[in-house]
């Protein structure tokens, strides 16, 4: 499986060694990283950045977010870019385990309510034991691939679809079971 690992940059100079241990945790787990970006990237010249650099690294970091089966924060130090992502990993509907420090208080996040989002406190020397458990329960909330085929007026409909209402096909058929589920009162 991919994870995506994250955190403000910001926060680096206060934690680097706790972002490294938990990158390095996720990949002795067995899990393939999407970006390393956290681990190389320099604050002082990330904040140094053009318009059209930000442009670039957008793109780029919505394409590691959408390759990811899981993403996982590290959300000890507040920060709105990292709450977007976080926000924008949950609209992608990726699980999404965040991670504070012991006596840390993410207020903002306490007030997610979704099956797809877990939020873990720990301490360094316990993370590997945190993070077995948080991944091995974000497994369980990851979507499951369905294929099936379809005749050409339906793949013509959901064409129509996609190009007209602007939704992805993927989207309209999930809505539709999810309909249908609520209409027959499936828990």
């Amino acid at each position: 499986m991919k994870i995506y690992f994250s955190s403000s940059l910001r926060a680096k100079r206060l934690y680097k060694t706790n972002f490294e241990k938990i990158y390095r945790v996720i990949t002795d787990l067995g899990y393939k990283h999407t970006s390393n970006f956290l681990l190389e990237a320099n604050p002082e010249d990330y904040y140094q950045r053009k318009g059209e650099d930000f442009a670039k690294f957008y793109k780029n970091l919505t394409s590691q977010i959408k390759k990811a089966d899981i993403c996982v924060f590290e959300v000890t130090l507040h920060s709105l870019g990292v709450g977007y992502c976080v926000n924008l990993a949950l609209q992608m509907g990726k699980p999404v385990v965040l991670l504070y420090q012991k006596g840390g208080n993410p207020i903002f996040f306490k007030g997610i309510k979704s099956e797809k989002f877990l939020l873990y406190e720990y301490e360094l020397s316990e993370i590997k034991e945190v993070l077995e458990e948080a991944l091995e329960t974000a497994k369980e909330a990851t979507d499951i691939r369905f294929t099936f085929f379809i005749n050409p007026k339906i793949n013509q409909f959901l064409s129509w679809v996609k190009k007209n209402k602007k939704i992805p096909r993927s989207v309209y058929l999930r809505h539709l079971i999810q309909d249908a589920m609520k209409k027959e009162n499936y828990k």
